[in-house]
């Protein structure tokens, strides 16, 4: 489905302010780590009363920020936050993307052709 969050990724959260959004874009820079390839560091703007009732729920301190894990092995929450989003009540923008550095190709492996 379009526009709601995907059930697929293991590490969906929700952090709040500038210290969530520190805490975010250090698995990005490689401060932090986990199992999988976190790439992109999503901002929404949600009702308040959705983001205190996950928060309700389940949240833990995580290097200054408070997060809500999304998934079930955190509060289990994304079903409410796609609906809040499939409702409309909610946007978001792409805030940071990952770059991977490109890897050089070794001489002969491309650029320009030889006559032969």
């Amino acid at each position: 489905r379009h526009g709601v969050l995907p059930s697929t990724q293991p590490y969906q959260t929700i952090v709040i302010g500038d210290e969530g959004r520190n805490y975010a874009e250090k698995y990005l820079r490689g401060q932090k780590s986990v199992d999988s390839a976190p790439t992109t560091v999503v901002e929404f703007l949600m009702p308040a009363d959705l983001i205190a009732g996950l928060f309700k729920k389940q949240s833990k301190n995580e290097d200054g920020a408070i997060s809500h894990g999304l998934g079930n092995k955190g509060g289990n929450g994304l079903p409410l936050f796609n609906e809040a989003l499939a409702q409309g009540l909610g946007s978001y923008r792409i805030v940071f993307v990952k770059r991977f550095d490109a890897t050089p190709r070794p001489r002969g492996m491309g650029g320009k052709r030889t006559k032969g």
